[in-house]
């Protein structure tokens, strides 16, 4: 009898152990298991992205929360949302909607909608290119990744368990996956530029369901070195509501257009209807807390610069505008003026930091309302405005090209000035 007690008691602590002692993969193959048999899934997620650049040992930090909502219904309906506030506008909305007949993708960068014939499947839907003309980016494993694609290793490589923890009030896998990094870091990137990424994943022990997610990633191009991070924390996850496909219908905002393809805005157009108008007077302050007024700086040629601190071109347009520009012509009556505006936070202390950082010893104004770059109908940084000496608009660059902006104050210095 007693001998057959030591049987058993070993048959059953073997049987728990194979049970409780999961691996890493086990666990990642049962939890798409459960997202893959699922007709339809409802979720509410709060994300934070935050993006770290720099070089030479110098960093600059941003942060961005965003509010999400999806549905997903079987064979081909979908709905999600993700409301932020983007730098230089209010609150908008980004979104991708399937009602089962029709596909839309609305963008708030264009205000138009994007209107495709519906996919068959959420297969067809959920993908990379459809995601990003949303503004979207597909980073990593997600529940409706895995309800619809129903396999993890197309984009993720061999996971680790890191531990198994409390998060909340709930016991939960850690796991750590290498991932593809995603597809805006692929296919047209600048030689020489590397990436690589992976994902944190917190699965329920008792559910195997993804409760927080961090996407990490890493591109590096020469000294320039830019980390991301996303972290998505699920308030709210229900698997197989019961969901009619009115709740998937799509009403675009006031003032979008349905279009067939997305159609760039006319910004050079809109831009170019200053050239040859008096210059639009500011008055902004400067580093040291000083109010500069553009009039201030009439009978010389004004350079004046929009950038942001977190720009790759206007980090890498500083220092030519420094030494190729104000050093080279300032002794000639021309002012370089550079107006930060777009800031994600703090505006005044990332202007300092850009300043520092660059060695600017020109003027640096601060345009913490963005209000400047609206009235000189700033649509993308770096954006430049060479002013005369009567303070009309004569040109403008759009985009990091101290060439074009050097040819234009060359033919204002050449020009006969009026007696």
């Amino acid at each position: 009898m007693r001998r057959y007690g030591i049987v058993w008691l070993t048959v059953f602590v073997g049987g728990w152990c194979c049970v409780h002692a999961q691996t890493a993969t086990q666990i990642l193959d049962q939890t798409t298991k459960v997202y893959a048999q699922i007709q339809s899934l409802r979720l509410e997620v709060n994300t934070e992205m935050t993006t770290v650049m720099g070089s030479s040992g110098n960093e600059m930090r941003s942060t961005q929360k965003t509010t999400q909502r999806a549905l997903a219904m079987r064979p081909n309906y979908i709905r999600i949302t993700a409301r932020y506030d983007q730098l230089g506008m209010n609150s908008v909305e980004m979104g991708i909607f399937c009602d089962g007949k029709e596909l839309y993708m609305q963008s708030p960068y264009f205000q138009q909608t994007l209107k495709q014939a519906a996919p068959k499947t959420l297969r067809e839907v959920y993908t990379d290119e459809n995601l990003q003309q949303a503004g979207y980016t597909l980073a990593g494993l997600d529940p409706i990744y895995l309800m619809v694609h129903g396999n993890w290793r197309k984009i993720a490589g061999q996971p680790r368990l890191v531990k198994r923890e409390t998060l909340g009030n709930r016991t939960v896998y850690k796991l750590s996956v290498p991932i593809k990094p995603p597809l805006m870091f692929a296919g047209d990137t600048p030689a020489g530029t590397r990436a690589s990424a992976y994902q944190i994943l917190w699965i329920g022990v008792q559910d195997r369901l993804i409760w927080q997610s961090q996407v990490v990633m890493n591109v590096s191009e020469g000294r320039l070195q830019l980390m991301m991070r996303i972290t998505e924390r699920y308030t709210r996850q229900e698997l197989n509501p019961r969901l009619q496909p009115t709740a998937f219908a799509y009403k675009p905002p006031q003032g979008y257009e349905i279009v067939s393809e997305f159609k760039a805005p006319d910004i050079a157009g809109v831009t170019n209807a200053l050239k040859g108008q008096p210059a639009p007077e500011f008055a902004l302050k400067d580093l040291q807390g000083k109010e500069v007024r553009l009039a201030d700086c009439k009978g010389k040629i004004i350079v004046l610069n929009f950038f942001a601190h977190w720009c790759g071109p206007c980090r890498k347009e500083a220092p030519e505008l420094e030494k190729g520009l104000w050093q080279a012509y300032k002794a000639r009556d021309v002012v370089v003026l550079g107006v930060a505006t777009w800031a994600h936070d703090n505006p005044t202390k990332r202007a300092e930091e850009f300043a520092r950082e660059f060695k600017l010893t020109f003027p640096v104004l601060v345009d913490a309302e963005n209000k400047v770059a609206e009235m000189y109908r700033v649509s993308g940084v770096p954006t430049t405005f060479i002013i005369d000496r009567e303070g009309v608009v004569r040109e403008f660059v759009v985009g990091a090209d101290v060439a074009a902006i050097k040819r234009a104050i060359t033919a204002l210095l050449d020009a006969p000035q009026q007696p």
